[in-house]
């Protein structure tokens, strides 16, 4: 079978999927439009049997909104909100992932707005915030994004003040110590960004390690999706054929039970999901599954939950293969 025609035909069953049609196989999907207003691409992380949710809400100024982070155990459909004082930029958002070391908690890093856009993270173990880290020098304009690896290692990656993407391992040992985290083996890429990259490792039968995606700044918006392997040298580089609809947001990749995962919005102010089939190296068709966005959009690492802004600025909580 052609590999355009074959693709086309999964995801007539993906799209399916999203909209709620029984497959014949365990779950659900549920699109939850929620009263919470805000911008730029939501967080999410599933951890046990609920749902972290992390945002840039609609309190304060463009340059410094709120960062909102609630917890449902509804996919979405009641958000308790946790108490964050923390700032962002409207139009970016926070990154956020399961604590590998914690089975009920969360990492989250997002910019500093109150300080120019100041690399930022923090753990919430289930009950509070701690080991706040404010990386010294270390700015963005853009969402970063957090990964865990097989080995329980956490990741971020970032785009710095001239576009560059950089990745480091987000070292949390010294947290419940010395109350602080560190960046090792920071690595400073000589690609560029318009947006915040993606990040997610992969666990589906190629195994391509961990996976960083990104909208370079040309004119064409390119699509790219490489494997990151420790230094400035990416392998597996793959360019995303979007067909003419090209992102204008950051990716978000995510990592199923045998497929990863792509999603972004397009020009189209449409959400554009595709996957990879298994592919090596990595190839994507995505396709609009005709869900209007006025945000980039977010994805829990698992691929089974995605989140955007709706054009009324609403918070849309989409939850699919959930049992």
């Amino acid at each position: 079978m052609n590999k355009r025609t074959g693709v086309a035909a999964t995801m007539v069953v993906l799209l399916a999927a999203l909209a709620g049609v029984a497959l014949g196989q365990p779950g659900y999907a549920a699109v939850v439009t929620t009263d919470h207003t805000g911008s730029g691409a939501p967080a999410l992380a599933r951890v046990g049997g609920g749902l972290y949710v992390a945002w840039t809400g609609s309190t304060g100024t463009a340059f410094a909104k709120e960062l909102v982070v609630g917890y449902s155990t509804t996919n979405g459909q009641t958000i308790t909100k946790l108490s964050t004082a923390e700032r962002t930029r409207q139009g970016e958002g926070p990154a956020l992932v399961a604590d590998p070391h914690n089975p009920a908690g969360v990492v989250l890093a997002w910019a500093d707005a109150r300080t120019f856009g100041t690399l930022t993270a923090t753990v919430y173990d289930g009950t509070a915030f701690g080991c706040r880290t404010a990386f010294a020098g270390l700015t963005t304009r853009h969402s970063p994004a957090l990964a865990a690896d097989s080995s329980g290692n956490l990741y971020v990656a970032w785009t710095d003040v001239i576009g560059h993407l950089n990745v480091a391992r987000l070292a949390t040992e010294a947290c419940a110590t010395r109350h602080t985290m560190w960046l090792a083996g920071r690595t400073v890429l000589p690609q560029t960004a318009a947006y915040g990259p993606g990040l997610v490792f992969d666990t589906t039968g190629p195994n391509l390690g961990m996976l960083i995606a990104w909208v370079a700044p040309d004119a064409a918006h390119t699509l790219t999706v490489a494997s990151w392997v420790g230094s400035t040298a990416l392998t597996r580089v793959s360019t995303v054929d979007t067909a003419g609809a090209y992102p204008t947001s950051g990716p978000a990749l995510a990592d199923g039970p045998s497929d990863l995962y792509l999603a972004f919005r397009a020009s189209d102010n449409h959400e554009h999901l595709g996957y990879s089939e298994g592919c090596f190296p990595t190839c994507f068709f995505p396709a609009d599954i005709g869900t209007a966005v006025s945000s980039g959009i977010g994805a829990d690492a698992l691929g089974a939950t995605y989140g955007w802004f709706d054009p009324a600025g609403n918070l849309v909580v989409d939850s699919w293969f959930v049992s």
